[in-house]
């Protein structure tokens, strides 16, 4: 019993009526009641009610401390998360100070007046970016979009999930890099490229991806500048996907222009979102898929796009592609697919060698 309760129990000892052990108090006026009642009873009940109330303000107390220690915790955790995002967009921030990329800023105001800048008017110092990271393959920009990253790529797609564009892990808010399919050829000569990152609570990252959905949203950022040591791209968005995460929708290469046709159909068929304004499936040379995940499900966004203007003819893509005497673009002949499809299966085996080796 603590200090305090003997005290109370003292004073309700003073309390107590005088009277010997076993003593009866007797109804003071009549019609109340005949029954004797002990001062040991009546002290008793005293006793329970005052020890019930000890009791019950004591796991009130309890309770409380047990609160406040959560939302002490809760508060601690919140702002060490916040300090996290910070800290990750701010390492970006140092990493876009190094590539120094010119021309954004005016790419920005071409796509808010619904224009496009150029390719060739964009610029990085990619000797600076790749002394930074040698594992860089590009550098990502989608105006009216937080999308404004370097892009890397090792030998799986496991290491750039959890290590950041320093090769820093996260312990709380993981926000990994922006990487390329490991199975993609970095010289850009494949028919089909995916390039993936985390959907961050904070906006940043791909987040924006997935507000794309809305079709108002998905208009007003159809443009993507990626950007490469070998050249640069200016890609229009044509679909949005969403796709469960063991749907096989990663297609690096197409055995003929028919396969590849077939896929970006696919792609449109399933959209999201409407686009009127897309070219034919069977006039996309190259197609980039830009995927991130679903933070309310399992599920996964897949943003598609083909390349409009690039600053090399030969970054464009020809697989499966032909030019007219008139100068429309279109499938060439069954005939002429196969040899395209043996020079590309040539070319595949070509690229494995060079992973293996």
């Amino acid at each position: 019993m603590s200090k305090r309760d003997k005290q109370q129990y003292g004073a309700m000892d003073d309390m107590r009526p005088q009277a010997s052990q076993g003593a009866t108090l007797e109804p003071q006026e009549a019609g109340q009641g005949s029954f004797p009642v002990s001062t040991d009873d009546v002290y008793d009940a005293i006793v329970d009610e005052v020890d019930g109330k000890i009791r019950k303000r004591r796991r009130w107390t309890v309770v409380f401390v047990i609160a406040l220690i959560v939302f002490l915790a809760s508060i601690t955790a919140l702002g060490v998360l916040a300090f996290s995002y910070y800290q990750g967009q701010a390492k970006y921030g140092v990493v876009a100070d190094v590539a120094d990329v010119s021309g954004l800023d005016e790419a920005n105001d071409r796509a808010f007046e619904g224009e496009a800048l150029s390719p060739e008017r964009i610029h990085v110092d990619w000797d600076a970016l790749l002394a930074a990271n040698p594992d860089t393959v590009a550098w990502l920009y989608m105006p009216n979009t937080a999308i404004n990253y370097p892009v890397v790529k090792t030998v799986d797609n496991d290491y750039y999930l959890t290590h950041d564009f320093d090769g820093e892990a996260g312990w709380l808010a993981n926000y990994g890099a922006i990487f390329m399919d490991y199975r993609n050829m970095a010289d850009w000569s494949d028919s089909g490229y995916f390039i993936y990152g985390h959907h961050m609570r904070d906006g940043s990252m791909f987040a924006d991806i997935v507000g794309l959905e809305n079709q108002a949203r998905f208009d007003e950022a159809r443009t993507i500048y990626l950007l490469s040591p070998r050249g640069n791209f200016r890609l229009r968005t044509f679909a949005l996907v969403h796709c469960a995460p063991d749907d096989a929708l990663v297609t690096t290469e197409f055995v003929s222009g028919t396969e590849m046709r077939d896929y970006i159909q696919d792609k449109m068929d399933r959209s999201l979102v409407t686009c009127n304004d897309a070219i034919p499936a069977d006039q996309m040379g190259k197609v980039f898929g830009f995927a991130t995940c679903d933070s309310e499900s399992w599920g996964r966004y897949i943003l598609y796009a083909y390349v409009q203007d690039a600053s090399d003819e030969d970054l464009k893509g020809e697989i499966g592609i032909s030019t007219g005497k008139d100068g429309a673009t279109g499938f060439v002949e069954e005939v002429e697919l196969q040899d395209v499809s043996d020079k590309g299966s040539e070319a595949s085996e070509d690229k494995k060698e060079q992973k293996n080796e």
